[in-house]
């Protein structure tokens, strides 16, 4: 969950002090509902920028945002639900070539060596194996990355959820949250300014 606040607004409302208040307060308005609508494309962008996700799962787990009632602030949610890691590019590993029989009657090893499965998390890093992971049809017929715990019990391997990504634990995450936070800011003063200049209009009008 982040806080979205309004920076700049006093400036603004210096700049435009002489104008009518119920004027300011529905301009404030008209740029936090903007600025909310626009969280969700705005967060994607910077996120997808670092990670390997698409915009559109990303937006899956962003939630839409809650004003408070004063429009100077906004509430947004990330869902905790991590993505499988088949949505980070994963790509299967492939098996070696096992050699005949040796002189000691044993297998030898495989010529050339096999290589584990791959995904990129991080479009920094690259792509990277994943040790005993491979692909593999659920049930509902999506592919998943699966691998094998200490009991010989399969388990989905997901990557980072979103919530992770954005919040304290992120490798990013104040990154993306600075970036985030300009982007959302320069909507609020759009639809700020849009608003002033419908109402000035609309008083041209009259």
């Amino acid at each position: 969950m982040i806080t979205l606040k309004i920076d700049g607004l006093d400036q603004l409302q210096k700049q435009i002090e002489f104008t009518d208040p119920k004027t300011i307060t529905k301009a404030t308005q008209a740029g936090m509902v903007k600025a909310g609508s626009s969280i969700k494309t705005q967060v994607a962008k910077s996120i997808g920028e670092r990670y390997n996700l698409k915009a559109a799962r990303i937006k899956e787990d962003i939630s839409k945002a809650v004003i408070a009632p004063d429009g100077m602030s906004a509430v947004v949610r990330f869902k905790s639900r991590p993505p499988t890691l088949t949505q980070f590019g994963a790509k299967p590993g492939r098996r070696g070539r096992q050699p005949g029989l040796g002189r000691g009657l044993g297998w030898g090893a495989p010529k050339p060596a096999g290589k584990p499965l791959t995904a990129i998390k991080l479009r920094s890093v690259g792509r990277k194996p994943e040790a005993g992971a491979f692909l593999a049809v659920g049930k509902n017929g999506n592919l998943l990355v699966l691998r094998k715990d200490s009991q010989g019990k399969l388990h989905a391997v997901y990557g980072p959820s979103i919530a992770s990504i954005f919040g304290r634990k992120g490798r990013y995450a104040l990154e993306l949250q600075a970036k985030a936070a300009q982007l959302i800011n320069d909507e609020f003063i759009k639809g700020f300014q849009k608003k002033l200049d419908d109402i000035a209009r609309g008083y041209g009008g009259r």
